[in-house]
């Protein structure tokens, strides 16, 4: 499963896990990619991270018992046997805080992404409105193409485009400022001149290598839910087409004209007065 939020300030956060397990927001799922909405103002997209308060808590409460026993370890034995020890426990609970804390962080950072630039931002949503068509659209090419469903293949490619359009866009904040140090106030013989040429040029080359995978990862989305729109447009076409056949052949079969009931005694009766007149218009002999 894969989440997608826009916030209204042009930022995209792309996720593993619901960045909203409270459900406050509107969502719609297209078979495997979650869109989710939220209200102006509701929720802070870059704020999501993990809440460390907890465990900032408990190694404080840790810390106080280290402060507190190493106290009383002065008091009943020796301060010089006592702070030592304090010591040591107090840097192992700071570590181990540091640790889980990072450890938190981290986790949170390999299951979301966040896009903040609207060039990054606008070419995920391209990939996304593709995506979306794609598995709407595929109930109808399921049997054709025997493929059941395209959502692992589709919630992976967006995965991997929004960590290349973040990469993306660190390169492009790194080449800014390999320029803006380049150009600036460097004495003319300064030595690094050199190492801000090359690390410009690799850089742009990089991030020109990168923009070329997401413009072909976006292609390859975009044609693949313009073909499926385009077949379901022509099924439904043809669907219609039929539809109005076969509709049109119940309304000719209801409509056949139904006989004239008064026909043969007009008939009879027209023959009859035209013998009659014919018996009566004989002269006398």
């Amino acid at each position: 499963m894969l989440y997608v939020a826009f916030d209204d300030i042009g930022r995209c956060l792309v996720a593993r896990e619901d960045p909203d397990p409270a459900r406050r927001a509107e969502r719609a799922d297209y078979g495997g990619v979650v869109a989710i909405r939220f209200a102006p103002a509701q929720h802070d997209l870059a704020g999501g991270a993990p809440d460390t308060t907890g465990a900032g808590l408990l190694a404080g409460a840790q810390l106080a018992i280290v402060a507190g026993a190493t106290l009383a370890g002065s008091a009943l034995v020796s301060p010089l046997l006592a702070v030592p020890a304090g010591v040591v426990a107090a840097v192992y609970v700071a570590r181990r805080h540091n640790l889980a804390r990072a450890g938190l962080e981290q986790r949170w950072t390999d299951d979301h992404r966040l896009l903040t630039t609207r060039p990054e931002v606008a070419r995920f949503r391209r990939a996304f409105d593709a995506a979306r068509t794609i598995l709407v659209a595929w109930p109808f090419l399921a049997e054709l193409v025997q493929v059941p469903s395209p959502r692992a293949e589709v919630t992976r490619s967006l995965w991997t485009l929004s960590r290349l359009l973040r990469d993306h866009a660190e390169l492009a904040e790194q080449y800014a400022g390999l320029n803006d140090a380049r150009f600036g106030a460097l004495p003319p013989e300064a030595s690094v001149r050199a190492a801000l040429d090359d690390r410009l040029l690799r850089v742009e080359t990089r991030r020109r290598s990168v923009s070329a995978d997401i413009d072909r990862r976006i292609e390859t989305l975009t044609t693949l839910a313009a073909r499926c729109a385009g077949f379901v447009r022509t099924e439904s076409a043809l669907h219609t087409a039929y539809e109005a056949v076969r509709r049109a052949d119940e309304t000719l079969r209801r409509r056949t004209p139904p006989p004239d009931e008064a026909q043969d005694l007009a008939e009879r009766t027209a023959a009859v007065l035209d013998a009659y007149r014919e018996l009566t218009s004989r002269p006398a002999k």
